[in-house]
């Protein structure tokens, strides 16, 4: 049952860090990857990486701000497959630290509405089109990548005095788990299910001073690996998942529980 072969995955963000990881753990059990993405480096990049597996791994840079894009870019997939098995809601705004406009009391509306677009307005608009083909197919499975800021509040004494990790960023990962609830609840009689994920920091060359502050919030003393969250996912987007719904996996060191 964890092979997921046949299985049609869109995964937003897809070339990303995080993104770029399911797009290979979907590929090597036997599933069809179709990466959205509004970075074109990153996606020739992920081409590159995985030039010798180019035949059932999808490509397609878009800005799931646009509707327009999202609708045609969706009939597109769902003309060629004739089916979209899963949705990755995967894609947001991760802010540089070490910016003093980061501090809450100097936000500017201007980010807030940007980094609100790209993580929760974007998740809707795409999820939106997405589940039209998932109702006609009767089955559906939508995973909705939150955060371990989706479940605590920011540690701010890890980023220094003037290093803060903005209140957008927490806004949106708590409403990425309101969202996934929403649509297990709405959705569950077209037989379409939605869970969040929250995974917790990646190391990936971080400053050795924060990772060293870091781990000392962390039961398991240290930052995921990149390959930690393999497991989850294959879980999450195959069949013995299938009666999950609704449900909020927490894969974050044991940070949260402290």
């Amino acid at each position: 049952m964890f092979d997921l072969k046949s299985k049609i995955i869109v995964i937003t963000g897809g070339a990303g860090l995080l993104g770029s990881r399911m797009v290979q753990v979907i590929q090597k059990h036997g599933g069809t990857p179709v990466v959205f993405d509004n970075d074109l480096k990153k996606i020739n990049e992920l081409k590159k990486n995985n030039k010798n597996k180019i035949d059932n791994i999808y490509y397609y840079k878009i800005d799931i701000t646009k509707k327009d894009q999202i609708k045609k870019i969706v009939n597109v997939i769902s003309k060629k497959f004739k089916k979209i098995d899963c949705l990755i809601n995967n894609a947001g705004f991760n802010p540089k630290l070490g910016l003093k406009k980061n501090k809450f009391e100097n936000f500017s509306l201007k980010q807030w509405e940007k980094e609100i677009q790209i993580g929760l307005t974007g998740s809707l608009l795409v999820t939106q089109e997405v589940v039209k083909k998932m109702i006609k197919q009767n089955h559906g499975n939508i995973i909705n990548i939150s955060s371990d800021l989706g479940i605590i509040a920011p540690n701010q004494f890890l980023y220094g005095k003037n290093n803060k990790k903005p209140i957008s960023y927490s806004v949106v990962k708590h409403g990425i788990i309101g969202f996934s609830k929403y649509l297990a609840t709405y959705l569950a009689e077209y037989n379409i299910r939605s869970n969040a994920l929250c995974p917790g920091g990646i190391s990936n060359n971080q400053p050795k001073k924060f990772i060293n502050k870091i781990k000392k919030l962390i039961p398991l003393q240290r930052m995921a690996k990149i390959n930690d969250y393999d497991g989850i996912i294959l879980y999450m987007c195959s069949d013995y998942s299938s009666y999950m719904t609704g449900s909020t996996i927490i894969c974050d060191g044991g940070r949260s529980t402290w």
